[in-house]
């Protein structure tokens, strides 16, 4: 019986306690996809930062905000360590993943270097080229279906790198968002790529249009929470806060 007890003690102790009122909850995110979000002087910034301070007001609830390389943070989501923001959804991340209501649409463009412009219509139109993309992004089934199929992708830490990589001819194409401002963001944060701007050149239509959630995996139990969130992103969208808040990137 006292193994029986320990044993019960040690699995109870093992499984996350529901937010309670004035908790703290730990939230990871992308340290490097402006105007989304990224840090500065230490300081977390974008637009995805912006839309969880103003949920804070709305809710009473508080975020540890910690941004960092995308694959660690995803990582650290899948552990179970927070939850995270920026989020897709593909059909593996449906049966691990508690899922918010849509948060931002993210809309990735491909950008190449000008003179090597390609038609543009499908992702089958990437086939056999380098692509550069942040590593460990998935932007849904279809292009997890792509990589290595259809193109070839060159993963990295940020688009500072990403940009760099396409100027020196090392990839065919980066995978930029959200949208043309992602490009203009990074460029002027790099004294390299603000030399060459005029060679980059975004092309049409857009790679893809996708969505971003706030996640909890589903060991968490954050359901509460959610509810929460969701409910304030309802408000926010209805009486303009999110187009305020897009506006001012």
């Amino acid at each position: 019986m006292r193994t029986l007890a320990l044993l019960l003690m040690t699995l109870t102790a093992l499984i996350p306690v529901r937010a309670q009122a004035g908790e703290t909850i730990v939230i990871f995110g992308n340290d490097a996809k402006p105007p989304k979000s990224w840090m500065e002087e230490g300081r977390p910034r974008g637009i995805l930062v912006d839309m969880l301070h103003e949920i804070e007001t709305r809710t009473g609830l508080a975020f540890d905000i910690r941004l960092m390389p995308w694959k660690r943070a995803y990582m650290n989501a899948l552990e179970d360590r927070g939850g995270i923001f920026g989020l897709s959804k593909n059909r593996e991340r449906r049966t691990l993943f508690d899922f918010s209501e849509v948060m931002y649409v993210d809309e990735m463009r491909l950008v190449v270097l000008k003179g090597q412009e390609f038609p543009f219509r499908s992702v089958e139109d990437l086939k056999g080229k380098i692509v550069g993309v942040t590593r460990g992004a998935s932007y849904g089934d279809e292009f997890d279906r792509a990589k290595n199929r259809i193109f070839i992708p060159s993963e990295d830490s940020g688009a500072v790198r990403r940009l760099r990589m396409l100027l020196a001819g090392r990839i065919d194409a980066a995978l930029m968002g959200p949208g043309p401002d992602s490009v203009r963001f990074t460029v002027i944060r790099d004294k390299t790529l603000m030399e060459n701007r005029e060679l980059f050149v975004i092309l049409d239509p857009p790679f893809v249009r996708d969505d971003n959630y706030i996640g909890f995996t589903r060991f968490m139990r954050q359901s509460e929470t959610l509810e929460k969130i969701n409910a304030a992103l309802r408000d926010m969208r209805r009486d303009g806060t999110i187009a305020r808040i897009e506006a001012r990137y």
